[in-house]
């Protein structure tokens, strides 16, 4: 486990623990406390890739293994739980089936982010975009007909085709380059 630790993955693992912390405050009624959380949690989403470029570590893909759990906590399953126990739960079965999908759908957005060649934009809404758009909803306590309609919304946005810009498209094409290229030389092997 030794070659496993590196400060883009201990980031990570702050990501994961915000999205803990943030289902705790969220089950004791503490919406704005969580989506703070859920907050900070995106901050260190953020960074971890930043650092994760500037000390490579080479874990054949532990670190994005785990960026993909830490992300389906902490913007999947406890922005559900925040809009559920927030205002959600008013609806009854509409709710229930809202929140499902909302993680089911963000777990299917994750799961085929890998997969996907653009390299100038995402494909889909990205799920921490999706988690921090669902945890204002939840501190905002709009009324329940509402919450219900932009949960949709953003669900199937986040399983869409639609690209969506990325802060950083170079960045994104040259590590798809340099994919092809370590693809090419292991097959050429």
């Amino acid at each position: 486990m030794k070659e496993f630790i590196s400060p883009a993955n201990a980031m990570t693992s702050g990501n994961l623990a915000c999205g803990l912390v943030a289902i705790i405050l969220s089950a004791q009624g503490e919406f704005g406390w969580a989506a703070g959380v859920v907050g900070m949690g995106a901050a260190l989403d953020a960074l971890d890739g930043v650092v994760a470029r500037q000390f490579p570590v080479d874990d054949d893909g532990f670190g994005s293994n785990l960026d993909s759990l830490a992300d389906l906590a902490t913007f999947g399953a406890a922005p559900a739980i925040m809009l559920y126990q927030s205002m959600l739960h008013e609806l009854h079965i509409a709710g229930i089936a809202a929140t499902l999908g909302f993680v089911l759908c963000g777990a299917w957005r994750l799961a085929r982010f890998p997969l996907v060649e653009a390299t100038r934009h995402f494909v889909g809404l990205p799920i921490p975009v999706a988690g921090v758009i669902a945890v204002v909803l939840a501190a905002w306590q709009p009324p329940s007909e509402f919450a219900l309609t932009i949960t949709f919304a953003v669900t199937v946005l986040m399983i869409s085709a639609l690209p969506f810009p990325t802060l950083f498209p170079n960045r994104r094409a040259r590590h798809a380059h340099e994919r092809e290229l370590e693809e090419a030389g292991a097959s050429s092997k």
